[in-house]
């Protein structure tokens, strides 16, 4: 059916493509690793600049 080169150039096309699909699947996780800590950042934010306290608030307490 096939000779021993079409085989041999079905083989290095198919070992080429599991090896993009590896290189992508590292970068993939790359990007979900980073959009986790990313979500992690604006989660917390907002409750650090809860904490912030005004100074010099022209109130009658004089902070």
């Amino acid at each position: 059916m096939f000779n021993d080169y079409e085989v041999y150039q079905i083989m290095k096309l198919r070992q080429e493509e599991v090896e993009r699909k590896a290189q992508n699947a590292w970068k993939v996780a790359d990007y979900q690793r980073d959009s986790l800590f990313q979500k992690l950042v604006k989660k917390f934010k907002p409750k650090q600049q809860l904490t912030i306290v005004k100074t010099n608030c022209d109130c009658v307490c004089c902070c």
